[in-house]
């Protein structure tokens, strides 16, 4: 089914325009916000259609030619067709409506920082086929795409793929092993690989033997076993003063430009001589470089509370805990016989468990900072707390992943 002359009003999250029809909602792949096109339905849903672009009939104004070589095909960019001043004012549009819709707060305006538009990302995750070559996958498909650069990945992550290419190759093509992923991440100066996929023994000799004393970090992972090659498993990484041990495995945010002004901006809005409870810590870059010290952390990944840890040690803290427990341990009983004065939180993309809500508020803390990637479940967690006698004080974005519609934000709720 054929559907004509489509305006597209708006790009939601996974990057697909939306347009109206006979009062019908469409998602719309490629689509491109203020264009006018023609669509194919794909999918009939109770409340919208899904469609395909089939062709544009009136161009954007905000329509750019794609930088990028692979950008129709590649799914790891999906508004480089836009220009970057147009994408920060859908990215606040996001927030705004998820807020309107879930929490019922109407705002006029919204600071957004903004970010270098290309080659700031510290780390790539690429497919790997049984040549060895690197891809990404298409738009909302499971196929690859093959790729020699990224204009998303950083200087030195980008100057160095077709050295790495040349690794996955041979290892591929020329030993037992079978990459099937591979990981790249990247401070100033080294570059760690994480390959991840089948290793025996003879292809680990093969790997050791050829890659042990190469100019990369490189760490196997096949299922939860992590074998280090080269190197010491592990990346160094400096904010706000303070030095941070990141191992394979370790969530660290990706943009190099924004990491500083996203954790300044939290560290703004807690304040200052705070004892803080810091969930979903990781390695505890957030918990030190938003709080330095008297803080608590608590965070799923054992391996990851070792380097909180270490990374409390590393930057001479005194008052410190980090436990290796599922965040839903945390309860009212808990935050009120540690004397916690405030909560850091940066969940997963799902956000918050609503037990875990309960436990907080229950606690009567009076303040709360939330960190988070996802305006939809933030905006209903917003609400939760909402309900529970906390209001939105601050609100503010950061733009840490241009060329496509995902965004950071942080919060200030007050009891």
């Amino acid at each position: 089914m054929i559907i004509k002359d489509i305006k597209i009003i708006d790009i939601i999250q996974d990057g697909r325009g939306v347009g109206k029809k006979d009062g019908k909602t469409i998602f719309i792949e490629n689509a491109i916000f203020g264009e006018v096109l023609d669509a194919e339905i794909i999918a009939f849903k109770k409340n919208y259609l899904e469609a395909r672009k089939i062709q544009t009939k009136i161009q954007s104004q905000y329509y750019r030619k794609p930088p990028c070589p692979y950008f129709d095909e590649c799914g790891g960019c999906s508004i480089m067709d836009i220009n970057y001043q147009k994408q920060i004012e859908l990215k606040k549009n996001l927030i705004k409506n998820a807020l309107k819709k879930s929490a019922k707060i109407e705002i006029s305006d919204l600071e957004i920082m903004e970010s270098k538009e290309f080659h700031y990302r510290n780390k790539i995750r690429l497919k790997v086929d049984e040549n060895g070559n690197l891809n990404y996958l298409k738009n909302y498909s499971d196929q690859y795409v093959a790729i020699k650069n990224c204009l998303i990945a950083n200087e030195l992550i980008s100057n160095n793929l077709s050295e790495i290419t040349k690794i996955s190759r041979d290892i591929n093509l020329n030993s037992s092993a079978k990459i099937d992923e591979i990981t790249i991440r990247s401070n100033n100066s080294d570059i760690l690989l994480n390959l991840q996929g089948k290793f025996d023994q003879e292809s680990l000799n093969y790997i050791k033997e050829n890659y042990s004393d190469g100019k990369y970090k490189i760490n196997l992972i096949d299922g939860k076993k992590l074998i280090v090659i080269s190197g010491n498993g592990y990346l160094e990484y400096n904010i706000l003063g303070k030095n941070f041990k990141i191992s394979a495995l370790d969530f660290y945010q990706v943009n190099d430009f924004q990491i500083e002004n996203l954790y300044s901006l939290a560290k703004e809005f807690l304040g200052e001589n705070q004892k803080i409870l810091d969930l979903y810590c990781g390695s505890a870059t957030s918990s030190i470089a938003i709080n330095g010290d008297h803080v608590i952390g608590v965070e799923i990944n054992k391996n990851a509370i070792k380097d909180a840890n270490e990374n409390a040690k590393r930057n001479g803290l005194k008052n410190y805990k980090f436990l290796a427990k599922n965040a839903k341990y945390i309860d009212e009983k808990f935050i009120k016989n540690e004397k916690i004065d405030a909560i850091t939180l940066d969940p997963p993309r799902a956000g918050l468990d609503k037990d875990l809500i309960k436990a907080i508020t229950d606690s009567k803390i009076q303040k709360i900072v939330y960190i988070s990637c996802n305006p939809q479940t933030l905006a209903r967690d917003i609400k939760r707390f909402m309900d529970r006698g906390y209001v939105l004080k601050k609100i503010k974005a950061v733009d840490m992943f241009p060329q496509t519609m995902h965004v950071e934000s942080v919060v200030l709720m007050s009891k």
